[in-house]
């Protein structure tokens, strides 16, 4: 009885210095930017500030209203910014470009309480159209953004007038739909867990780590070393709170698969017109994935970029108009 109680002692000591050590220890501090002070430098030319779906976020708009959208949603750290050099040449073939930086990411409004799954994603996509006035929209998803827009075509297809996958990363159901909340999801829902995971996040995150981690996304090297890269990427970084939305999205990431077959949802908006591009050297997300998807949708028009990496629009920014311009043309 006494060993009991000692260990029970022990357990409790333990325990009490696992849940208050985290506290006697400061959260690194950000710089905690307002995102307007941004725009010129970390997003797409033209963008404002919104706020839809309840979020403060970023659109930027290019072309002509009055002409068909087609909507650009960003991959994983990515942002209006990436689609930059894009957008304008995209709306001068006869198109309304919008681009948007999703809840969590780029210049959006950052927190832990949001839902960040790809479902949530996918909602506030659409609520921006609405605010927009764009009753139907072609959606362009890139990396993670293909399954935001995969997601979208599930909740909404009446208004997804085609698609074009980029990179994409799309995440299949399981059997029984999908996941159960992961381990991780449950561990960052206990504070003091939360709390050392935001102190090693900000503890290791520097300009040098993130620009290695830019530069892998990459076959084509130098695009790094492009002045300003880097720091438009990054700059979601200086908002506040923006390690609690990683940490949100993380949290939420079990949340993603799809909830039918990607064929399936296709079908069941009468297959609306599809383009799969991809880049031959792309090592994040491997043209093998993209094999899988063009066997799922085998009426789509598929493109593959030769030395091209995980980024097209980054990398060669003009055989990427030319692939998706052309595609895009055959719509109209």
């Amino acid at each position: 009885m006494k060993r009991l109680r000692r260990l029970s002692t022990v357990l409790l000591v333990v325990l009490a210095g696992l849940t208050t050590l985290p506290y006697l220890i400061d959260v690194p501090k950000g710089a905690d930017v307002d995102p307007a002070t941004l725009l010129a430098v970390a997003a797409a030319p033209g963008a404002r500030i919104i706020t839809a779906d309840g979020v403060q976020s970023v659109v930027a708009e290019a072309g002509n209203p009055q002409d068909p959208a087609l909507l650009l949603i960003h991959g994983f750290g990515g942002s209006t910014y990436g689609y930059r050099d894009v957008m304008a040449p995209l709306a001068a073939r006869g198109w309304h470009v919008i681009a948007i930086d999703l809840p969590g990411f780029g210049l959006s409004e950052k927190s832990w309480g949001r839902d960040y799954s790809h479902k949530a994603q996918a909602t506030f996509a659409l609520a921006v159209l609405d605010q927009l006035k764009v009753d139907r929209a072609v959606v362009l998803g890139h990396s993670m953004g293909g399954n935001v827009i995969s997601w979208m075509l599930a909740l909404a297809p009446e208004r997804i007038a085609g698609l074009a996958y980029i990179d994409a990363a799309v995440v299949q159901p399981k059997s029984g739909g999908n996941s159960s909340p992961s381990f991780a999801s449950a561990l960052l829902d206990v504070p003091p867990v939360r709390r050392i995971a935001r102190i090693a996040i900000r503890s290791a995150f520097s300009r040098e780590t993130f620009a290695e981690l830019l530069s892998s996304a990459f076959a084509v090297k130098s695009v790094v070393n492009r002045y300003g890269l880097v720091d438009g990427y990054a700059a979601s970084s200086l908002l506040r709170d923006w390690d609690l939305a990683l940490l949100g999205i993380i949290r939420d990431s079990a949340k993603n698969a799809l909830p039918d077959s990607i064929a399936n949802l296709s079908a069941a908006a009468s297959t609306p017109p599809t383009l799969i591009l991809w880049g031959r050297d792309d090592s994040w997300v491997p043209l093998t994935s993209g094999e899988v998807l063009r066997a799922d949708l085998p009426d789509a028009a598929w493109v593959v970029l030769p030395g091209i990496g995980h980024v097209p629009f980054e990398e060669d920014a003009p055989a990427f108009i030319d692939a998706v311009g052309g595609w895009l043309d055959t719509l109209r």
